[in-house]
Order: C-alpha cells, then structure tokens, then sequence
C-alpha cells in the first residue's frame, strides 16, 4: 500500500526545562506513550508514523511503543535552535531515499501536546479534504481584544493596536487565534514550496483547554498531572 501520510513525532533528548521531558512518566507512562496511543486509536490508513529523536534510549522507548525508529536526527536538527522544518526536510530525505517518492501529506505531533484526541486527529483530515485547504493546524481561542495586548517600551504597557477602545466584555470580543502546538497537517508540496506548517490556505482546528496544553515547564507539568487526577483527560 502507497503511503499517503507521513507521521511525525519529533523527541529531541536535549530538553533543559524538564530534563529527559519526552520520557518522564505523566500518568504513569512516558510522555511519548500518549500521543503513540492516540495514533493507535485514531487508525489512521496508509500512513507511517516514525519517531524522529537524537537518542537511542529514546528510539528503543519509541520501538516498544510500536513507532517506528529507521534512523538517528543528526546532531545539526537536534539543537535547541533547530527548527522543525530542518528536522521535517531530513525526515523527507530518508522517506523519498527509502521509498522512492514523497508522502501526500505531513502529520507533526509534538509529544508535549498529550491530550490531544483521536477524534481531533480524524477531523484534521476531514477538514483538509473537505475544505480543500493546503494545511490544518490546531490551535486555541484567546478571549482578548488587540488593545488589551501589550508590550513593554521604556517600563510601560503599549498596546498593539490602539485603534479601538479597550474591551473586557468576553461577549465583545471576537476571539484571537493561536497555534497550540498539538497537530499540524500540511499537504508535502506546500509544505515543501513555502518551508512551512502556514501555506497560504491554512484553517483553523480550534481545540480546548485541555487538549491546549503545551508542557514546556515544571509548571506545565503539573497542571497537565492535575488534569489527570481531576478526570479530565479521557
């Protein structure tokens, strides 16, 4: 069977915030465990999903998780400043080498988003098809208004746009967007064309809270535990 979407799960082993994060237990299972059982559940067909991680610890967790582990992230795609379409393009190298062609489409699932559902993995796909778009990423609302948005200059609060009145009402606001980091679905050839997950026809897969979380501190940590014991997370 032609495989029509490659899967990424991106496990560099150079974490600083939470040392070995993509392998501590969350739950009582590796954080690469959550998203690896997601796949399982979501089915999805003719596609291949690989660990890519600069680690042979970690390639061997990925291989007892059932994910494909074909090669070792050179030490140039796996730095703190490495960015995810270097690490992308050298996983396309190894496909097109491999195979003898490039996927239709690229699926990244960071481990670091574990709540994320099969259903949302299911409806990205649905989406893409449906709506004809070049790319789907997930992302979060934030119920504030441009003017209430600030940066600092010379010690003091300056909105990004003073244009409007500030507004605290939830009801007048139309929310803001923003990436979650959960899933990025890109057709390859935009992907390849712009060298990035935001192509020009890009929608929106807008998820919860929970499913929102981005663990990239202690304290991210620890609400993602807290989200567990509360039952929150199916």
């Amino acid at each position: 069977m032609k495989i029509e979407t490659l899967i990424l799960i991106p496990a560099r082993s150079g974490s600083k915030g939470i040392p070995d994060k993509n392998i501590k237990l969350l739950g009582g299972k590796p954080l690469i465990a959550w998203t690896a059982e997601i796949l399982s559940k979501a089915n999805l067909k003719a596609s291949l999903a690989i660990l890519s991680t600069d680690s042979e610890k970690y390639a061997k967790l990925g291989r007892d998780l059932g994910l494909l582990t074909p090669f070792i992230r050179p030490a140039e795609y796996a730095a703190d400043d490495s960015s995810a379409v270097s690490v992308v393009l050298n996983a396309l190298q190894w496909f097109e080498t491999e195979y003898g062609y490039i996927p239709e489409q690229l699926l990244w699932l960071q481990p670091t988003s574990p709540f994320r559902s099969a259903e949302m993995i299911l409806k990205a796909f649905t989406l893409l098809t449906k709506q004809q778009a070049d790319a789907v990423v997930a992302c979060k609302e934030i119920h504030r208004n441009l003017s209430t948005l600030f940066y600092q200059e010379n010690g003091h609060l300056s909105a990004l746009s003073k244009n409007t009145p500030i507004q605290t009402t939830r009801q007048q606001i139309k929310p803001l967007l923003t990436p979650n980091g959960a899933l990025y679905l890109c057709n390859t050839a935009a992907f390849l064309k712009n060298k990035s997950f935001y192509p020009d026809q890009t929608i929106p897969l807008i998820m919860n809270t929970v499913m929102s979380l981005d663990i990239d501190s202690e304290e991210d940590w620890l609400l993602a535990e807290a989200y567990i014991k509360q039952g929150l997370v199916k």
